[in-house]
């Protein structure tokens, strides 16, 4: 079952395991005009994973794209949208096709979660 956690928990989490991965599920035009986290600091790289485009079309590949990101079952995997309610949807998703069992949502999203905690953001 994915888990909730907020933003700060999430930062922590991939600061302290190099087996954690966040997979921003937004689309491009998203990640362009509101940017996405930036995890230079602690040696770790966003996952920019369209889960539906703007057309409101699942990415058939989506699955195929989260699994190349070499991940095994204890992988730890963080999943972040604009509000929480995409990013909920994918990581459901993957649980259900048992690409890994440690699945978390990250409450809030970018908008009311990552960015009001000051977490660090990169804008293009």
């Amino acid at each position: 079952m994915i888990k909730n956690v907020n933003a700060n928990e999430c930062f922590k989490a991939l600061k302290e395991s190099e087996n954690s991965k966040l997979i921003d599920v937004r689309t491009d035009f998203e990640w362009k005009s509101n940017g996405y986290a930036n995890l230079t600091s602690i040696n770790q790289k966003v996952n920019l994973i369209t889960w539906v485009n703007e057309n409101g079309n699942v990415n058939e590949n989506f699955v195929k794209e989260v699994k190349k990101l070499d991940i095994n079952k204890d992988t730890k995997l963080f999943f972040i949208c604009k509000s929480g309610i995409r990013s909920m949807h994918a990581g459901n998703f993957v649980f259900e096709k048992s690409i890994s069992k440690n699945i978390f949502n990250v409450e809030g999203g970018m908008s009311f979660g990552w960015k009001i905690n000051n977490l660090p953001v990169t804008i293009k």
